[in-house]
């Protein structure tokens, strides 16, 4: 048996069948499940960044990279966890910083 959606079921979902995909400046995909990823995206939104979708992936313009993980790690947002070599690239913390505050976060979380 085959599936496939028409253009009017892509638009009941929001979505069009050619904009599901976010344009090619968006290079850099948010990480997580759904609910961390929707966090951080409201997050990213409510701080003034242009956030975009690619299927289910929130989408960041690479440009916002640092300023955008800076924040996510600052304020600790769901699946901050995901990035660490992108904050170690970006100088946000080091390795050993980035394991210190995993630690007491796993410590809280028990």
């Amino acid at each position: 048996m085959q599936f496939s959606m028409s253009d009017g079921v892509f638009g009941l979902l929001g979505c069009a069948a050619d904009k599901a995909t976010a344009s090619k400046e968006y290079t850099f995909y948010l990480s997580g499940d759904l609910s961390q990823m929707s966090s951080q995206k409201s997050f990213l939104r409510n701080h003034g960044f242009d956030v975009s979708q690619s299927d289910v992936y929130p989408v960041l313009k690479e440009e916002d990279v640092p300023q955008a993980l800076g924040l996510i790690y600052k304020y600790r947002i769901e699946g901050w966890w995901h990035y660490k070599e992108r904050y170690v690239k970006h100088s946000i913390c080091t390795a050993a910083e980035f394991d210190t505050a995993l630690e007491i976060q796993c410590s809280r979380n028990r």
